[in-house]
């Protein structure tokens, strides 16, 4: 697995299911399929398309088709709160601003320390930084028209966009310039490069000590069942991966939140389906009878789980460090007011040697 950086030159608007209103919001980070789209229009503007004519398509079936997989990209500061997060939700003090919980490592609670009601995570995305543009449709003199102004919210350029992916070939060493997401011809453009170094591992040596196994989705996954009907219990399709059967199984426990996946196919100027998927931030614990090999738990963060995984859906983590929440921000010392005479004689409305009767 290798880093891969994204630097935005222009606002990115990136679009998710498809949605009516004057207000257009962008996804909070820029998925695999959209950075996967990107890469290899690139590739077919300078090598054109990649039919069985073309001398160089067997490079393109391996760069977009086979062995290299792309996840998801993240602003800089941000970071995702799975569902197996708890935190006070009516924080007054600053012991209930400290005090959150991973379920899949700490004991589920109902209320904080302190006896306030908890909040739950649902895989949001938080340090965003955003900027809100409005615009309108003009006719043909150049004035705006009424009833087409509407908003769309954009991720903020000039920041790094960090991802991973799995796999390598000689076309991704190269630094380009790529356009995502959508209005790419006045937004979208970035700097693409991937990192020499690999990505820090996400396996790690030694199981935890309870022996439990802890999946997280990363990206939103598409799992189906054996009759191709989507599902929200991803357990079958790991043991899959890692080569076990049921009876492997001793206890399961998950937070899994449903989420529709859809999108634009650019090449095709045609709607993406729209499907059911398991959202990003959805965790599951087994407990299994015996841990693993160690090649199955890689396979299983390289190759991710369910469908569309060479577009970047159903990236994992396994045995992820427990979620902890951010360090509260420091409270401003309390300023006494000052008096209505102080403040009257600061702006010397007041003499001193007046003296005021209430």
């Amino acid at each position: 697995m290798h880093e891969i950086v994204v630097t935005a030159k222009q606002g990115l608007a990136i679009g998710g299911p498809a949605e009516v209103g004057f207000d257009k919001i962008t996804l909070p980070y820029i998925p695999g399929s959209t950075l996967r789209g990107a890469l290899a229009s690139v590739w077919i503007r300078d090598h054109g398309i990649p039919i069985r004519g073309n001398p160089r398509r067997e490079e393109f079936v391996e760069l977009f088709e086979r062995s290299v997989r792309f996840g998801p990209l993240f602003q800089e500061g941000t970071s995702v709160i799975p569902l197996s997060a708890m935190w006070c939700k009516y924080p007054r003090t600053e012991d209930c601003e400290r005090w959150g919980i991973d379920a899949t490592v700490d004991a589920e609670v109902h209320l904080c320390p302190s006896g306030h009601g908890v909040e739950t995570g649902k895989g949001q995305v938080t340090g965003l930084r955003t900027q809100r543009m409005l615009r309108t449709k003009l006719d043909d003199q150049g004035r705006a028209l009424d009833g087409h102004l509407f908003a769309r919210h954009e991720l903020l350029r000039g920041l790094a966009y960090r991802g991973f992916l799995s796999g390598r070939h000689p076309w991704l060493t190269e630094p380009r310039t790529i356009w995502l997401g959508g209005r790419t011809s006045t937004n979208g453009m970035a700097k693409v490069r991937v990192t020499e170094n690999e990505a820090p591992p996400t396996v790690p040596v030694s199981p935890r000590d309870d022996g439990a196994l802890v999946i997280r989705v990363v990206s939103p996954a598409l799992i189906v069942d054996d009759a191709g009907r989507p599902t929200l219990d991803p357990t079958e399709e790991i043991l899959r991966v890692l080569g076990l059967g049921q009876a492997a199984v001793e206890t399961t426990r998950a937070w899994i939140r449903p989420t529709r996946v859809g999108g634009w196919h650019a090449a095709s100027g045609l709607p993406k389906p729209l499907e059911i998927g398991i959202e990003m931030g959805s965790a599951i614990v087994l407990h299994l009878k015996e841990q693993p090999a160690e090649h199955a738990l890689r396979r299983l963060v390289t190759g991710g789980i369910g469908l569309r995984r060479v577009e970047g859906f159903g990236v994992v983590e396994v045995n992820p460090p427990p979620w902890r929440p951010a360090a509260p921000k420091p409270r401003p010392s309390a300023v006494p007011e000052p008096s209505l005479l102080a403040a009257l004689r600061d702006n010397a409305l007041l003499d001193e040697e007046v003296t005021v009767r209430w």
